[in-house]
């Protein structure tokens, strides 16, 4: 009894380890999944909102400095 027992339970392991490793994959492909709808949500939000009211973009003006720049390399 003891040899039979001894020879299935690396079998039962075996299939334990495939069995959780399915489960982790299809579990991982749902979170992908639900990760990509959500970020796809939140994108149109995103994009409805700037088509709607596009926000202003202020350009920057340059501004003349007074002075003068010294370029040197003494070191």
């Amino acid at each position: 009894m003891k040899t039979i027992f001894a020879k299935i339970v690396p079998f039962l392991f075996l299939g334990m380890m495939v069995v959780i490793l399915v489960v982790g994959l299809v579990l991982l492909s749902w979170l992908l999944i639900f990760g990509a709808m959500v970020g796809l949500v939140l994108f149109l939000i995103a994009w409805i909102r700037e088509k709607l009211s596009p926000t202003k973009h202020m350009t920057r003006t340059r501004h003349s400095t007074s002075g003068r720049t010294i370029d040197h390399d003494d070191h």
